[in-house]
């Protein structure tokens, strides 16, 4: 799968970018509200996680990609430590579970929202990208989340495209 596109190198370089942003103190929601966030959230960044440790090596600029992706999606909503908490969880189930079957999971969770589903993966693979290299078992943890997710080929290079 030929991930390396202008699109998808946009959107890493918008997520990177936004790393230097500050982040107001104190605007992250509390309670009832920022659990709803994290809960709309976590699939998300459960699959970019897991494309992220396919390669069992995270480089630090994964991670910061991440960390970047949340804050964006979330709109700065969420702290830090709820974050971490959510990615202390997707690591704990990828290590009871395993990678594929928790992208199978992630896909029957996501199977009535396609746009959900295109999002993840798009998300999937700007993660894979961030380190400006795809190892194969990145590329595999992407093609998983393909077939779970229910996108067709032409879908996928439709995606990765033409990502704004």
């Amino acid at each position: 799968m030929e991930i390396n596109s202008c699109a998808i190198r946009r959107l890493r370089d918008h997520l990177l970018t936004d790393l230097h942003r500050p982040r107001p103190e104190g605007c992250a929601q509390s309670g009832h509200a920022e659990q709803a966030v994290i809960t709309r959230l976590e699939p998300f960044a459960e699959t970019m996680y897991l494309v992220m440790m396919a390669d069992g090596e995270p480089a630090a600029i994964e991670r910061q990609a991440l960390n970047a992706a949340m804050g964006v999606l979330s709109d700065g909503q969420i702290r830090q430590t709820e974050i971490d908490s959510m990615l202390d969880r997707c690591e704990e189930r990828a290590r009871n579970e395993g990678g594929e079957a928790r992208l199978a999971q992630l896909g029957a969770h996501l199977s009535a929202d396609r746009d959900d589903r295109e999002t993840a993966f798009c998300l999937g693979a700007v993660m894979a990208l961030a380190d400006d290299r795809v190892d194969m078992r990145e590329n595999q943890a992407l093609r998983w989340a393909q077939e779970y997710f229910g996108l067709s080929d032409r879908r996928v290079t439709e995606i990765l495209q033409t990502v704004d």
